[in-house]
C-alpha cells in the first residue's frame, strides 16, 4: 500500500472548496482553478500522489455529506485506491526526474 504527505500540496480545505464549487457548477472557471491548484503545488514541489491524496480526502468529504447508496461508495473507494497504485509508476518516474533535474 502507498504511503504519501502532503506536504506543499493544496490543503484538502481549499482543494474541496474548488472541487465542491465544480461540481455543483460544471464550468471553466472550475476547471480553471484546478488548473492553479495543480500548478502551484507542481511549483512547490508537490508529486503527483499527493494531489491524489488530497483529491480522495476532498472527494470523501463531499460523499460523505451526500445520500449515496453503500455499494457506490465502495466502488468509488476502491477506484481511487485502484487509481493511485495505477499512477504509482508515474510518480516515481516523475520524482526520479525531479531529482535529477536537481542534480544538473
Amino acid at each position: 500500500m502507498m504511503r504519501t504527505t502532503v506536504m506543499n500540496s493544496p490543503t484538502v480545505g481549499v482543494y474541496h472548496a474548488a472541487l465542491l464549487d465544480y461540481l455543483l457548477s460544471d464550468d471553466e472557471s472550475g476547471l480553471a482553478h484546478a488548473y492553479d491548484l495543480g500548478r502551484t503545488g507542481l511549483d512547490s514541489g508537490c508529486g503527483l500522489l499527493q494531489i491524489l491524496h488530497v483529491h480522495e480526502k476532498a472527494l470523501g468529504i463531499i460523499l460523505d455529506s451526500t445520500p449515496v447508496d453503500n455499494e457506490i461508495r465502495r466502488r468509488v473507494d476502491a477506484s481511487v485506491k485502484f487509481l493511485t497504485e495505477a499512477l504509482s509508476p508515474f510518480a516515481m518516474a516523475s520524482n526520479g526526474y525531479r531529482d535529477l533535474l536537481k542534480t544538473r
